[in-house]
C-alpha cells in the first residue's frame, strides 16, 4: 500500500481542475465517436448511394426499391441514386422493396440473391 500512501493519502493533488475537465470532455467525446462508428458499421445493409460512394465491394447487401426491370437486369433506387443490377433469376415484380445480395464492380451489382420484403397488411378489427 506504499503506492496508495504516496499518491492518494499525502494530500498531493495529481490533476488540476482544468486537467480533469479536459480529461472528462476527451473521454465523453471519444465514447460518443466510438458509438457512432460502431452503429454505422453494425448495419449490414447499404443503400445504392452508399454503394456508389464505396467503390468496389464483395458480398454486399443492398436495400432499395426496384424501379424498372428489363429481362435479367433491373434498376435499384434509394430515392437519391439508382444503380443497375444483374440477376440470373426471376425478379417477381418491380416497384417492390428488396434486399439484393451480390458483388459490386463499381458500375453494376452482380446479384446472387434477391430477397423481396414481405408485403403484409395489418387490419385491426
Amino acid at each position: 500500500m506504499l503506492y496508495g500512501r504516496i499518491f492518494f493519502n499525502s494530500g498531493v493533488q495529481l490533476l488540476s481542475m482544468a486537467d480533469k475537465k479536459f480529461s472528462l470532455i476527451a473521454l465523453v467525446s471519444f465514447t460518443a465517436l466510438a458509438i457512432i462508428v460502431l452503429y454505422h458499421n453494425i448495419s449490414p445493409y447499404l443503400t445504392p448511394s452508399d454503394l456508389i460512394a464505396q467503390g468496389k465491394a464483395e458480398n454486399v447487401q443492398v436495400v432499395g426499391k426496384i424501379v424498372s426491370v428489363n429481362g435479367n437486369t433491373f434498376q435499384l433506387s434509394d430515392g437519391k441514386n439508382t444503380i443497375t443490377a444483374v440477376y440470373n433469376g426471376t425478379v417477381q415484380r418491380y416497384d417492390a422493396e428488396v434486399v439484393v445480395v451480390g458483388n459490386w464492380d463499381g458500375k453494376v451489382l452482380h446479384a446472387t440473391k434477391v430477397l423481396q420484403k414481405c408485403h403484409t397488411e395489418y387490419k385491426g378489427g
